[in-house]
Parts: structure tokens; C-alpha cells; sequence
């Protein structure tokens, strides 16, 4: 299984933006999980991973990054970087 983590804070307004979709997707989609991280919460977790600005969508599969996104996404957007395996989306 394909795992997306979603770096997010309380604070972050584009985070907001997003959240309503990254729950949309996580109910609509069976072969891709979103793992909701807040960087308030699990500061070493987005050190680990290189996050340096959110939102930051990484996918992950088998434990390797395949894909990166940052930044506020749209739906379209989202669905396209799941299905990615490309480095540096």
C-alpha cells in the first residue's frame, strides 16, 4: 500500500484549505493512505523527512520517498501525485 504523509499545522491557512480534501480522498481511496502529521506535535518526524515548509505531501512506498509535493493542492492535483512514482513531482 501506497502511504501519502501529510505535513500540517493548526496555524497553517493553506493547511486548512487542503485538510477538507486529503479527508475526502482518505474515504474514497483504498489503495492510498494519508498519514496526517502536525509539525507542532512531531517536529523530529518532518526532520527525519526534510520538511522545511507546509503543506508537504510526501508519497511513500515501501519506505522509500517516490514522490514530493509542497505547497496548497487541488483535488486534481492529489490524485495525481497518488498515482505517481516519479522522484520530484
Amino acid at each position: 500500500m501506497k502511504t501519502i504523509l501529510y505535513f500540517t499545522a493548526d496555524w497553517c491557512h493553506p493547511c486548512k484549505k487542503v485538510r477538507p480534501i486529503v479527508d475526502e480522498l482518505n474515504r474514497e481511496q483504498t489503495q492510498v493512505k494519508f498519514q496526517i502529521i502536525d509539525v507542532d506535535d512531531e517536529m523530529e518526524m518532518a526532520r527525519m523527512w526534510n520538511v522545511s515548509s507546509i503543506p508537504t505531501f510526501i508519497v511513500i512506498t515501501y519506505g522509500t520517498e517516490k514522490a514530493r509535493a509542497t505547497g496548497a493542492q487541488t483535488k486534481e492535483q492529489l490524485e495525481a501525485l497518488m498515482n505517481s512514482d516519479i522522484m520530484g513531482m
